[in-house]
């Protein structure tokens, strides 16, 4: 039986997560099943119970649900709790817990593919939401 996964946000129809996030656990021989689904503010107190109770291994978190969710996490990882946001939340076994893998994204894109050291430089960072919160935890940790 496959592994329940997804990415929740509203709206949803922009994500092209599942596309890539199914193509990649195919070609890792992973059985998993990764769906969007489309949850409105009003809803997501409502999916996370779902969420815990139907044994998703885990989902990704999009606009406008990054800072929302903390409220409904049992736990979060220090880097979620220094940004105030959440990415990713695993189901540990009916215990959701919060990750921000915005932060690491973000620096190694930075350093990886633009060779940008952040150290000892001004930047304008452009955004107030949860993905900026990331990259906002991210530039003070360098």
């Amino acid at each position: 039986m496959p592994v329940a996964l997804g990415i929740i946000g509203y709206p949803i129809n922009h994500s092209i997560s599942p596309i890539f996030q199914q193509a990649a656990l195919d070609h890792m021989g992973f059985q998993a099943d990764y769906r969007a689904s489309e949850v409105p503010p009003e809803g997501l107190a409502g999916f996370l119970k779902t969420l815990r109770e139907e044994k998703y291994l885990g989902i990704n978190v999009t606009v406008p649900h990054k800072i929302a969710v903390i409220p409904y996490l049992d736990e979060m990882d220090p880097t979620a709790i220094a940004a105030g946001a959440v990415n990713t939340i695993l189901n540990l076994n009916g215990k959701l817990v919060g990750h921000n893998t915005d932060t690491y994204g973000f620096l190694q894109g930075l350093k990886i593919e633009r060779r940008f050291e952040c150290r000892d430089k001004k930047v304008l960072v452009l955004g107030a939401g949860g993905a900026a919160r990331g990259v906002l935890q991210a530039l003070v940790q360098e």
